[in-house]
């Protein structure tokens, strides 16, 4: 980076408009300076003349000075916003291929859904057969509200469902449904322009095929709402009136997704490079900055995605985001943030301005004893010259400061709103899962029969369990709260036992809809070793009579690994090195912490510092430079706000808020 910035400085400069004034600000007061010096030796030839040049060095001096000062508020202010560009890229495509990593574990399983499999071998379907699964599917569509569509194929390649065209009859020839049906242990990943959406568009696709004992019967494709995930994703990490600059790339550098009408008209070709790019687009000159996903769980996203920054150049003027910091500088003390290169310039300015301070000192005396007189009005206008320079580089360095550390803050601030993004992500997911594990007509069938089956509700338990390594462990209970099967034998002893107070189950017999769902508060249960969790229950319906509920399904979230999982991720990091003393963790908003990074906080304990929450509640997040347990701190929080339907519309009130603390 830093030869790309050496190498665009001007146009930098030029673009950050403080710095080119601080930069006329200094070259006027220089010139002046000269200006004044040339009278004084023009009409005060009897004073030394050794002065005058003592006087021209200390300009000299300045000058240098001044050069190295520019480039420095360069280099930062701009360094600045490309490493949060770059950050703000880096969180964008990570949390898509989080996403994306649960949509390869729910077409797997969709795949093996009992009702799709009847569905895909019956050879002789009628009305009510599809009528039933477009039941089914649009249950499935409004609980994983990341899909507008699902279809379903004979291994042909005949349409035999599509939910978004009820009627619709075509047969699909696209190259991905024929890898389904050669590869039927595998899911596949496809996106762009298919036969089996009607084209033109592009589209994200999850394909599998749907088996049944060991035959490939049919193919399940979930179509997954692309462009609507990815502006969810860029707008919460948009400053206030920011632009959107961000943008989705292939392997090839080709541009997939952007909502910049600049971009899209003559979309150019990303370089993805790991370095900055000056590059010019419609006319402008931008900024690319191009970042690749982190693997989430061995899974890496469709092959060599990017999410890139295109930043007009203009727009590295823009301060949005940035907080006043003038009560944070006064007084405080962030020599190991700030490089020693830049508090040097400052001693440099001081030092230089009180040698020219001596120099007019000794130049009055002289002129004094010379009785020069009219070089005491040349004097005093330098002395002032260099008390305004002195101005100058004090208020440019006090702005560069302001500017480092704000950009810190802010990068804490971003850190804490990602962690706590990707933990209400997490939880949907979950919500959507008991629901939809709530209608399986096995575990229906199961339970409404006089003899209950437990054989068969616990080998779907255990499919399930299988394929979701996010659980502890899953359960059924009957109508009286006691529980039948469990996903695995730890807890096998337990069977027939009454359902752990406060876990949820008590709730789920006042359901109304199956769209509702209940959950535990985040505390201690023995079906949990004893640890805490929450616990996520649905209801599990008469297979006759959908307003009977007769027992509900709960799920155990694994919280201490996922959430410590979570945490670990987005701790900052220098180098790829995390600084010593980092530390993020969840609260609940009285400060009970339900997970840490780090063992230097116990889940149960306290952290609750004394700062201002009506701005967290207003603005959702905040950063600050704090002192904890007497040490200063950079604190980036962020309060969750939930993720689509999920902690917003569906009834579920849990806020949770996310910390991050870096030591300064």
């Amino acid at each position: 980076m830093d030869a790309f910035l050496l190498n665009h400085q001007d146009t930098m400069k030029r673009a950050i408009k403080d710095v080119d004034q601080y930069d006329r600000d200094l070259s006027s007061l220089s010139t002046w300076w000269e200006k004044i010096a040339l009278v004084g030796k023009i009409n005060s030839l009897e004073v030394a003349s050794t002065i005058l040049e003592d006087m021209d060095n200390t300009l000299g001096q300045f000058n240098e000075l001044q050069s190295h000062l520019i480039s420095n508020l360069i280099h930062e202010h701009a360094k600045k916003i490309i490493l949060q560009n770059a950050s703000r890229s880096q969180m964008a495509i990570d949390i898509l291929i989080r996403n994306l990593f649960e949509r390869t574990a729910d077409i797997g399983f969709l795949s093996t859904d009992y009702d799709v499999v009847k569905f895909c071998k019956n050879t002789e379907l009628n009305e009510q057969d599809r009528e039933f699964i477009e039941q089914r599917l649009r249950s499935y569509v409004n609980i994983y509200s990341v899909y507008n569509d699902a279809l379903l194929l004979r291994p042909n390649g005949d349409l035999l469902f599509q939910l978004s065209q009820t009627s619709r009859t075509a047969h699909v020839s696209d190259k991905f449904i024929q890898q389904v049906i050669e590869q039927p242990d595998e899911y596949v990943e496809y996106f762009g322009k298919t036969q089996l959406m009607g084209m033109p568009d592009p589209h994200l696709l999850y394909a599998n095929a749907v088996v049944d004992q060991g035959e490939v019967v049919g193919v399940i494709v979930l179509c997954f709402r692309f462009d609507n995930e990815l502006e969810g994703i860029i707008d919460r990490l948009l400053f206030v009136n920011e632009k959107n600059h961000f943008l989705l790339s292939d392997g090839a550098g080709n541009i997939l997704y952007a909502q910049n009408e600049n971009v899209l008209r003559d979309p150019p070709r990303l370089s993805l490079s790991a370095e900055p790019q000056m590059k010019t687009v419609n006319g402008q000159s931008i900024v690319e900055v191009c970042t690749k996903g982190h693997a989430y769980q061995g899974y890496a996203g469709p092959k060599d995605w990017h999410m890139a920054s295109l930043l007009p150049i203009e727009a590295m003027n823009n301060n949005e985001g940035e907080k006043q910091l003038d009560n944070v500088l006064a007084g405080t003390d962030f020599t190991g943030m700030i490089s020693e290169d830049l508090i040097d310039i400052r001693r440099q300015s001081v030092s230089i301005n009180d040698d020219l301070q001596l120099i007019v000192l000794n130049g009055i005396i002289t002129a004094a004893r010379k009785d020069a007189v009219e070089f005491m009005p040349v004097l005093e206008a330098i002395k002032k010259i260099g008390q305004d320079i002195n101005d100058v580089f004090s208020g440019s360095i006090e702005s560069l400061f302001s500017t480092i550390i704000s950009g810190q803050l802010n990068a804490v601030r971003l850190q804490a709103n990602m962690a706590v993004d990707i933990m209400d992500r997490n939880l949907f997911e979950r919500a959507n899962d008991c629901r939809w594990w709530g209608l399986s007509s096995l575990l229906r069938s199961a339970l409404s029969a006089p003899d209950i089956d437990t054989s068969i509700v616990k080998h779907t338990l255990a499919t399930i369990h299988e394929l979701y390594t996010v659980y502890h462990t899953l359960y059924v209970y009957d109508k009286q709260g006691r529980y039948i099967a469990f996903s695995d034998e730890q807890y096998n002893d337990r069977i027939g036992e009454a359902v752990e107070p406060r876990s949820g189950a008590q709730d789920v017999l006042s359901l109304e809809s199956i769209y509702e769902y209940s959950v535990s508060p985040f505390e201690k249960f023995d079906c949990y070793d004893g640890a805490s969790t929450y616990i996520y229950n649905a209801a599990l319906r008469d297979i006759n009579n959908d307003e009977s509920i007769i027992g509900g399904i709960g799920i155990v979230f694994d919280s201490t690994v996922e959430f410590k999982a979570i945490l670990n991720d987005i701790l900052p990091r220098e180098n790829g090195q995390i600084k010593k003393g980092t530390q993020a963790f969840f609260t609940t908003e009285q400060g009970v912490i339900l997970s840490s990074a780090t063992d230097d906080y116990s889940i149960g304990a306290m952290f609750n510092p004394n700062l201002d929450k009506q701005e967290l509640d207003t603005e959702g997040s905040l950063a600050k430079v704090m002192t904890l347990d007497d040490r200063m701190y950079l604190v980036g929080a962020a309060k969750s706000v939930g993720y689509r339907e999920y902690k917003r519309d569906d009834g579920y009130d849990n806020i949770v808020i996310s910390w991050v603390l870096v030591p300064c």
